[in-house]
């Protein structure tokens, strides 16, 4: 039988191209699945404690980075605005975590109030039966953005154990501090 890879003849099916939307939700997918088995790893190789103070502090940096990364394509050198940061933390969400985390939230210009209706890392430590000693890695995130932002926040209540596995739902108050000269408004969403 002739080699058709060297004689050139060889016909490849067609293969679809995905578009920028399938390729981010692909990609976000397996970075979550990367992390999630990554802490899954920590966890029955170095226990709950060691798996967790690791995972807080690998996520924290990473959103700090990630959310560099974001300020600086988008041209921001520092949140001045209680309107531009609302704005910069939906695109954050939005982009680095998508549908994998489903929210309400209502920001009045110093609160901003979440409620997470499902969250992917609580489904994911669900199912490998660890959510009841799992600490709260997507809120750990939010506080590495935070240190990007520049912006004093006090979260309320602290990060800590998975709200969904131990009060059988997830909110979170942020009071954000802005410079003297910013104006604050209401935005809900």
């Amino acid at each position: 039988m002739e080699d058709q890879r060297v004689s050139g003849v060889i016909e490849i099916e067609e293969v679809p191209e995905l578009s920028a939307a399938q390729r981010e939700i692909l990609l976000r997918r397996s970075w979550m699945t990367n992390d999630g088995l990554w802490f899954y790893q920590a966890f029955v190789n170095y226990g709950p404690d060691v798996a967790n103070s690791w995972n807080t502090a690998v996520v924290r940096e990473f959103g700090r980075l990630e959310m560099r990364r974001l300020l600086r394509g988008l041209g921001i050198r520092k949140v001045t605005s209680p309107a531009q940061y609302y704005r910069v933390f939906r695109l954050a969400v939005d982009l680095y975590v998508g549908d994998l985390f489903d929210y309400e939230d209502a920001f009045d210009g110093t609160t901003h109030q979440i409620r997470v209706k499902s969250c992917f890392a609580f489904t994911g430590v669900s199912k490998a039966g660890v959510a009841q000693v799992y600490h709260c890695g997507p809120f750990e995130r939010v506080v590495g953005w935070f240190g990007a932002l520049r912006l004093p926040v006090k979260i309320s209540p602290e990060v800590g154990l998975c709200q969904m596995a131990h009060c059988g739902e997830c909110r979170y108050t942020l009071s954000v501090e802005f410079p003297n000269d910013a104006e604050p408004a209401a935005w809900s969403a």
